[in-house]
């Protein structure tokens, strides 16, 4: 079974001309970008929808390196997250097509599938739709504050070539800028309860016990890809690294953060009980 390797080749050596498509897609990218502050899943959206659909692209995600050297999932769009719902964060040294790339810095692809090279025994159980044939996976030097990926599901046997490899990478590049710009933006005191909403709060307090995205969606009567996109949001304003730092910082703050200490419950509902029942 044959999986494809592409290295890093400098944008500067590379003399080509693309075809008019690659041009087209990739002027409507940078002008969607200009007209639209796109978060990281509507980002991953239209790359689907709209600059790579001619390829075929049926999923598109961004993963990231954590400080505590796991790769965890920040965004995405198409992806069936019940087959996924176990990698949203895993650890950097795993035998993974993501952890290749990123450990190696270089493009990483596979046309063999929906069947796995025999080297990544881990996704073996992972059994993609049969209409899935490439996944793609470029790295970037730098999403936000952390090495990261933006990788690609496409339903047809991608060859690698020189223009394809060109355009995955300025589309990458491109979504790494993005990203930055929206972080440099943000001037909301991170370390503040007040820049966290009621809704990000309620998160917070059921990422304490453990919960997963797809718990806390179903218990909160949101989208799964809400839930994710606040969670990222809540990391972001705490500047913590994941779950597990959210825990600790969500335990360390309780008090502050409006909750009882012996309880996630926020202050306001146990005053409010309180007054109803006259305790």
């Amino acid at each position: 079974m044959q999986m494809e390797k592409i290295g890093w080749l400098p944008i500067q050596s590379v003399n080509l001309e693309a075809p008019p498509v690659i041009h087209t897609r990739i002027a409507d990218f940078v002008a969607q970008l200009a007209a639209n502050d796109l978060t990281e899943d509507e980002l991953c959206e239209y790359l689907v929808t709209n600059t790579l659909s001619f390829l075929g692209v049926t999923g598109a995600w961004i993963c990231e390196i954590t400080n505590r050297q796991t790769v965890r999932a920040r965004a995405s769009f198409g992806v069936d997250q019940s087959q996924f719902s176990q990698w949203q964060e895993f650890p950097l040294d795993w035998k993974l097509p993501v952890n290749d790339a990123l450990r190696e810095q270089r493009f990483l692809w596979i046309n063999t599938l929906p069947h796995w090279p025999e080297e990544y025994t881990t996704l073996h159980q992972v059994n993609l739709s049969p209409a899935i044939k490439s996944m793609i996976v470029i790295p970037v030097l730098r999403i936000g504050n952390s090495n990261g990926c933006l990788g690609f599901f496409s339903n047809q046997a991608l060859n690698p070539d020189m223009e394809l490899e060109l355009m995955l990478r300025t589309v990458t590049n491109l979504v790494s800028l993005q990203i930055t710009r929206q972080k440099n933006r943000k001037t909301v005191d991170s370390a503040s309860v007040n820049s966290l909403t009621d809704r990000q709060l309620h998160i917070l307090s059921l990422i304490s016990q453990k919960l997963t995205n797809g718990e806390i969606a179903e218990q909160m009567g949101y989208s799964e890809s809400t839930i994710r996109q606040e969670t990222m949001r809540i990391f972001d304003k705490l500047q913590v690294q994941g779950r597990h730092e959210a825990r600790t910082y969500f335990e360390a703050n309780k008090i502050k953060l409006g909750f009882t200490s012996k309880s996630n419950t926020p202050l306001e509902v146990v005053k409010d009980f309180q007054e109803a029942t006259g305790s």
